[in-house]
């Protein structure tokens, strides 16, 4: 399985008591924020039913069943009556004026733990609350799931984050191969490795960089007090993240560090005000940054992966299956148009689908882009349906195994690492990993904004390293953080 590590001499983190502090104060917060609304509006929504909030994992819910149906007489609740019962819950749950009373308790609740400030809790609520009830009715409290839990198999399914598994070609794999370093003098293609950019369209000087909100040196961020100085110019080293102006000054500064012949941009483009964003927003953060990176990287092809926090509510990505407004094709068509120019129509077809593709940017080497969304612990949509969305990892499985037919290297590339996802799609991807170690030659992820390395081992001994997935550090100095020497650079020699 990956272990995790950090580059040596990285100094990414700020050091000192100042620094821990900064993030103590913000990164939870926010991770508290948009972990904890979701679970809010989640226990509101079992009151209706009649039962206790149920916790997701498998092993939680074994024990609270037997206590739910002794408390609530579940015995006695034949599976026609459940699931009428429940049928009826979901209609009336979906209906304006039900979202709104859901939406009022959470906020409530959302106040009284203390989760964010009250204008926070009451725009995260309403921004959430749509999206969270039509999961909630079509996944736990679906009649085939509910009544599946609380009456037994013969009366429907419990199969929420169950486990499952991709299946691998018969094709016997090839002995290990050590990786060889490139000979003397060989060519090599530099990689320009860019990540977690996040422009604050609303970033102000002079703010108080430390509010009480999520996301600081804003203008809603209020003035600091007299005692400490506001928000600089460029950033500042606080729950911050950047101006446009700073991320313009990124990109003009590469020429040194160049030439590029392609460029990784594993994503997260808008910034973590995620109690407030609409899509409009989103795509705005979307052209705007790409046309930077246009201006100032020019002919350099650049390959993109989707962030977490392109979407909103943020990790809010559903499987192809859910259709009409809740689906996640007005993020998607707007990355084909945008990236059209970088990417063949092939990829553009798979993007727009599900949000990943793969490309060969050169003769030799295949470039594949995953939606790491659909890993993702925070995505909330994989309450309907965690096996295989989209079904990107059996996809993956035969992009790897042509690849390998050809006698093709592969690079992956993505947002948010492998070691971060769900238990099931995460031991999957190791499965993958391990079975084409010889294929796959780099992978390449973001997310955690600092500059650290995962480590897969070989399944037999877990002592043989089998490959090595990089993330980059972050451009944004979210949270009190100090971006390399030029920010968020990273660049891989690999041989033509």
């Amino acid at each position: 399985m990956p272990r995790h590590g950090v580059s040596p001499g990285q100094g990414h983190r700020r050091s000192g008591p100042e620094q821990e502090s900064d993030r103590t104060r913000g990164s939870p917060r926010l991770r508290l924020l948009w972990m904890g609304l979701p679970l809010i509006l989640a226990l509101v929504l079992w009151a209706p039913a009649g039962a206790h909030p149920l916790p997701v994992q498998s092993q939680h819910v074994g024990r609270l069943v037997p206590q739910l149906r002794d408390a609530f007489g579940w015995w006695n609740l034949s599976c026609p009556v459940c699931k009428s019962l429940f049928t009826a819950i979901d209609f009336g749950l979906k209906k304006e004026s039900s979202v709104e009373w859901v939406g009022s308790i959470a906020t409530k609740l959302c106040k009284l733990l203390k989760i964010a400030p009250p204008a926070v809790c009451q725009s995260t609520v309403q921004l959430f609350e749509d999206d969270v009830v039509e999961v909630w009715t079509r996944s736990v409290l679906s009649p085939s799931e509910a009544c599946g839990l609380l009456l037994g198999s013969t009366c429907g399914h419990w199969d929420v984050f169950s486990s499952w598994n991709i299946s691998l070609p018969a094709v016997p794999k090839p002995a290990p191969q050590p990786p060889k370093p490139p000979a003397p003098g060989a060519p090599v293609s530099r990689i320009l490795f860019l990540t977690d950019l996040h422009w604050d369209h609303d970033y102000l000087e002079g703010t108080d960089p430390d509010c009480e909100n999520p996301l600081c040196c804003r203008q809603d961020s209020g003035l600091p007090p007299a005692s400490r100085p506001g928000a600089g110019y460029w950033g500042e080293y606080s729950k911050c993240d950047l101006p446009l102006r700073t991320l313009e000054s990124l990109l003009s500064g590469l020429g040194p560090a160049g030439p590029f012949d392609m460029v990784y941009w594993t994503g997260d483009i808008p910034a973590h005000n995620i109690w407030h964003q609409s899509r409009q927003d989103q795509l705005r953060a979307l052209t705007t940054v790409t046309a930077l990176v246009k201006k100032f990287l020019g002919p350099v092809p650049v390959y993109p992966a989707v962030g977490n926090h392109e979407s909103t509510p943020v990790n809010g990505f559903p499987p192809p299956f859910i259709e009409g407004n809740h689906s996640s094709s007005w993020l998607y068509e707007a990355m084909a148009k945008a990236w059209e120019s970088w990417l063949p129509p092939e990829a553009l077809h798979t993007l727009r689908i599900g949000g990943f593709y793969a490309l060969s940017p050169r003769p030799g080497l295949r470039l594949i882009s995953l939606n790491m969304n659909f890993c993702s612990r925070e995505n909330f949509w994989l309450l309907i349906n965690s096996t295989d969305p989209a079904g990107q990892l059996q996809w993956l499985v035969g992009e790897l195994q042509a690849a390998e037919d050809r006698g093709d290297k592969v690079h992956i590339i993505g947002h948010i690492p492998p070691g971060h996802c769900l238990k099931s799609w995460s031991w999957n991807y190791y499965r993958i990993v391990a079975r084409y170690e010889n294929t796959l030659a780099g992978q390449f992820f973001g997310h955690t904004h600092v500059d650290e390395f995962e480590v897969f081992y070989d399944e037999e001994t877990l002592s043989r390293p089998l490959s090595v997935a990089f993330l980059a550090p972050s451009a944004t100095t979210y949270i009190g953080l100090n971006p390399v020497s030029p920010p968020s650079l990273q660049v891989t020699g690999s041989t033509k």
